[in-house]
């Protein structure tokens, strides 16, 4: 029997899950948010697969990472597309894993992280200006970025960045440096991606890392 990569099956879960909502609903029944993906590349291997959909004003969202992680958000938006709320949670092979929710107030940022023992850490921030969750892994994440930015070609905007993968904060200064193209720069990351003009995420590259950024639908 053949045994399936992670990759291969990671790959092969995206195919069938945007293949399944491509199919007509059937008459009378009520059709399912259509969910869309992201593959991130390193040269010929695939670094992670993020599956997302939203309905209404919930965005909700699985990665699956090559060493393991498994990721699932449900997040927030407001009527302007900034993230308001977030919950997520993280596990490894083992299935040990962590939980992470944040609530964005106009000065206050409230967040709540439990451990696999149970234990749990309470934080908060006082916080002005724009704040958003960041997560390098996830560009439907990025994405609500962008459209809650609305920026004009040649403009920036800075946002306190929570970053859900280590758990700490940072300066995160978005510039659209064309029509269709927003670079994310942060200290230690820099993500370039291209932009439709509904403001759809449709490909990127994590400088860094050297990742390609496919969307699939």
């Amino acid at each position: 029997m053949t045994t399936l990569s992670l990759t291969t099956r990671c790959l092969l879960l995206v195919a069938i899950v945007v293949a399944a909502h491509a199919l007509p609903a059937p008459a009378g029944a009520q059709q399912a948010p259509a969910k869309s993906g992201f593959v991130i590349k390193k040269g010929n291997d695939t670094v992670a697969v993020e599956l997302f959909s939203r309905d209404g004003s919930n965005l909700t969202g699985e990665i699956y990472q090559s060493n393991g992680l498994r990721t699932q958000y449900t997040a927030n938006l407001a009527a302007d597309g900034a993230i308001k709320y977030i919950e997520m949670t993280r596990a490894g092979r083992q299935g040990q894993g962590i939980g992470l929710t944040i609530a964005f107030g106009d000065t206050l940022v409230s967040a709540n992280m439990s451990g696999p023992g149970g234990e749990n850490e309470k934080m908060d921030f006082q916080s002005r200006g724009h704040h958003t969750p960041f997560l390098a892994v996830s560009f439907a994440l990025c994405q609500q970025i962008v459209r809650a930015s609305q920026l004009e070609v040649g403009k920036s905007q800075k946002w306190t960045a929570f970053r859900l993968g280590a758990a700490d904060t940072t300066t995160l200064t978005l510039t659209r440096f064309h029509a269709d193209s927003v670079l994310f720069a942060m200290p230690d990351v820099q993500l370039k991606v291209a932009v439709s003009a509904n403001g759809d995420v449709t490909g990127g590259r994590h400088m860094g890392q050297d990742w390609l950024i496919e969307r699939r639908k």
